[in-house]
Parts: structure tokens; C-alpha cells; sequence
């Protein structure tokens, strides 16, 4: 794959339902994708499959390195992921990072998925124009990035300190009312479904996204009380519902200073991936 001076690179996004890769330029146009179902709590050999699945349309292509995102807490100046607050529970202390770059023969940066969508944002997207933000993605579970002065911020785990409580703490249940994991426990009906009777008036399913909304509020205003964060940018399959959502999320933020959108970006994560190489 490898090709010197090539201004190209893969994304690959590895998250709770999905594997998506895709081919993307120096500036953050995506050119193609490729999506194929994950494994979560797979054995590492299918996790590693899936992966291989998901890269191989582009095996033939030049590039110039590879952004990969995970929905894991790990060590990713190591390039290994944690089994703990991971969706792959199976690849704790696995050699990742030299896995990719053995796999693609380019350069790899590894990150959590929540900063690789950030990197998306800051370089490409609405976040361009903002000093700090919120980045977070309604999917699965719920991906939330931090961007300070101009910064993707990491930490312990790969994450800041306030995003690590959130994951860790006081998140869990009830603020993830916003995520597709457990949407049907917590809403009765799949989000599929939801936004199919929302779109046609049904006025219960407009009572559901709703209930997305204002849990989705209270999670961005806590993280900007605590990060200092001016703004919050959404992405993710849930925002596809965004504007049921948009009423109640900003009716509560609002009030309180940060501006809310949801991003243009088609793919945020995998533009990241050549926002991680311009960050370095």
C-alpha cells in the first residue's frame, strides 16, 4: 500500500457495530468506504478478520499511513488496547499498532474512536472554527472527544480526565440514554423503528427522541461545565435523527452558552484519520 509522497491515507474505524474503512485524501475528502459488520466481544481471531475485511478493497491502493479509531480505553503509546471499558475485551495487550502497519506496510496512528472523530471535526468540519469543543458520536455506545485550544486532548486510557469519568463513573446508565445500546431496554422499540414512526407524526416516537434529546443535553452541558468546552458537534446513526433530537437539546443548552450542531461531515471519523497525520 505504501506510496512515498502520496497524499493519501486510510481511515478505519472500529466501533460497536460496524468496521468502516475508507480511502481519504490530505484534505479530508473521503473517496470511497468500505463497511462491514464487528464482532464485539468476538475472539481475537474474528475481531482481526473483520478488520482484514474491511481494509481489503484497498489493499491495492498508495498510501501514506493509516488513522485507526477503537471503542477501547488502552495504552496507544503502546498501540494495545485495554480489556477493561472496551468493546474488544479479546485484544487487551494484543500488539495493534504493529498489526496495522505489518497488515497495510504504512505508517499507523491509533487512537480511541472518540478522538479519531475530533480529528475530523478540528481539521475538516465545524470545529475548525472553534477554539474547544465537544465531539461526540451517537452510535452504539456514545463517542465522546475533547478538543482544547486547538488540540484532539488524550489522556490516561487514551482520554482526558473528564471524558475518562463520564466513561467511567457517571455516565453509565443513565446519561447513555442517548446511544443505541440498550435503546430497546430503555424506549421499548429499536431506533430504526423509532425514527420511522417519528417521521410519519407518531407522537410516540417523537416522545422517544425527545427523551434522546434531553439526556444527550444533560450529557453535554455536565462536560462542558467540566471541560470549559464553548460548543458541542454531533455525529453518529442516531443523529440521523437529529432533528427530533435538536428541540430538546438545545432548549437545555442553549441557556447555558454552547452551541450545538450536528455535523456536515459525511464521514467524520475517517476524514480523522488525515487530520491525525496533519497533527503530526
Amino acid at each position: 500500500m505504501a506510496g512515498p509522497g502520496v497524499g493519501r491515507y486510510l481511515g478505519l474505524d472500529v466501533g460497536g457495530s460496524s468496521v468502516r474503512a475508507g480511502l481519504v485524501t490530505a484534505a479530508g475528502c473521503v473517496l470511497s468506504t468500505n463497511t462491514v459488520a464487528s464482532h464485539p466481544g468476538g475472539a481475537r481471531e474474528q475481531v482481526l478478520a473483520d478488520i482484514d475485511l474491511a481494509l481489503a478493497p484497498f489493499r491495492s491502493e498508495p498510501v501514506a499511513g493509516l488513522g485507526a479509531g477503537f471503542s477501547s480505553f488502552g495504552d496507544y503509546e503502546r498501540g494495545v488496547l485495554d480489556s477493561e471499558l472496551s468493546a474488544y475485551p479479546s485484544m487487551h495487550c494484543f500488539p495493534l499498532r504493529r498489526h496495522l502497519e505489518e497488515l497495510c506496510g504504512v505508517p499507523t496512528v491509533l487512537v480511541p474512536d472518540a478522538a479519531l472523530l475530533a480529528s475530523g471535526m478540528l481539521r475538516f468540519g465545524e470545529g475548525r472554527w472553534l477554539d474547544s469543543f465537544l465531539a461526540i458520536g451517537l452510535g452504539t455506545g456514545t463517542a465522546v472527544g475533547l478538543v482544547q485550544e486547538g488540540r484532539v486532548m488524550t489522556g490516561p486510557g487514551g482520554f482526558p480526565e473528564a471524558i475518562a469519568r463520564f466513561y467511567t463513573r457517571w455516565g453509565w446508565p443513565d446519561a447513555w440514554r442517548h446511544s443505541g445500546y440498550r435503546f430497546a431496554e430503555h424506549y421499548g422499540v429499536d431506533p430504526e423503528t423509532a425514527y420511522r414512526r417519528a417521521s410519519a407524526g407518531g407522537a410516540d416516537a417523537l416522545g422517544i427522541w425527545r427523551r434522546v434529546g434531553e439526556a444527550l443535553a444533560g450529557t453535554i452541558v455536565r462536560l462542558a461545565a467540566e471541560t470549559g468546552a464553548e460548543a458541542c458537534i454531533v455525529a453518529g446513526g442516531l443523529a440521523a435523527a437529529w432533528r427530533f433530537i435538536e428541540p430538546s437539546v438545545r432548549s437545555r443548552v442553549t441557556p447555558n452558552g454552547i452551541d450545538v450542531v450536528r455535523t456536515a461531515l459525511p464521514h467524520p471519523s475517517l476524514s480523522g484519520a488525515a487530520g491525525l497525520f496533519r497533527a503530526v
